[in-house]
């Protein structure tokens, strides 16, 4: 049975939109569209045109990942889908990572929430480690990430306050406080890209630099102060800020408006 995918838009690269969804479109029965108002309307239309299995739903304003990743579940939903995959505008997916999922998915216990695989990044080499056929993970990033709909809903689904940035750590924190399982196969299943990634030495580790703007640096700090606030996290999600704020004086551009956004997020993590 084929399932739903859903994709989130936002002034996206029409190149890069459509060989996300020449890749998705035939593997599932319904592809969901949220657009979160952008701009470049016309041409998303000419490209969803092409295609007789596409809901597209338009929102007046860009009310945030959190409420499209909303949107997507409940049409999914009303269209009586057990699974939906949920994808970032510039993610490709292989050409079997339904079949893959959903062949795990009929063999597996009614309490897993997630499923998700390895990725490969555009930027930079990411090492997952994986030995086994699939492990329990405690986080995935919501692109690529196979959501079980009815565990999505029993947890509250995806908190609109975080509007952009750790959607994807909340919605895995409220699945496994609630008893579900985050499952990660052993298969590379789409190609990704985190912001303009690069790779660096961090007392002696190899990290990962972001390099996103402050506007998106701002977003991380305040969530991750209100994630830390709601699920009662305690220092380690200060040492995670703390850290974050290090390499970025570090190793990124534009360190001063960068500091400034991250520590202005900090404030705004406790009002929240």
């Amino acid at each position: 049975m084929a399932h739903a995918a859903g994709i989130v838009l936002y002034n996206p690269d029409i190149k890069r939109l459509e060989e996300n969804i020449s890749a998705i479109a035939p593997q599932v029965s319904e592809l969901i569209l949220i657009d979160n108002g952008s701009k470049n309307i016309d041409e998303i239309a000419e490209l969803t045109a092409k295609y007789d299995n596409i809901t597209y739903v338009r929102n007046d304003d860009n009310y945030g990942i959190a409420k499209a990743l909303n949107q997507i579940i409940d049409k999914a939903d009303e269209l009586g889908e057990e699974w939906v995959l949920t994808l970032d505008q510039d993610t490709v997916c292989e050409p079997d990572i339904i079949e893959t999922y959903d062949r795990f998915a009929k063999r597996a216990k009614d309490n897993i929430g997630i499923i998700t695989s390895k990725y490969k990044d555009r930027s930079v080499e990411v090492d997952f480690g994986m030995t086994q056929e699939y492990e329990k993970v405690s986080f995935c990033i919501t692109s690529g990430a196979f959501n079980n709909v009815k565990c999505i809903k029993a947890v509250g689904g995806f908190d609109e306050k975080l509007f952009i940035d750790m959607v994807d750590y909340d919605i895995c924190y409220a699945l496994t406080r609630g008893g579900y399982k985050i499952i990660r196969l052993n298969y590379t299943g789409f190609l990704h890209e985190v912001g303009r990634s690069t790779s660096k030495k961090f007392f002696g580790k190899n990290i990962i630099i972001f390099n996103h703007s402050p506007l998106r640096k701002y977003y991380w700090v305040r969530n991750s102060i209100y994630l830390k606030r709601k699920y009662k996290l305690g220092i380690k999600s200060d040492v995670r800020v703390v850290k974050r704020m290090i390499q970025t004086l570090l190793y990124e551009n534009d360190k001063f408006h960068k500091l400034k956004s991250m520590f202005k997020g900090v404030a705004d993590g406790y009002k929240l």
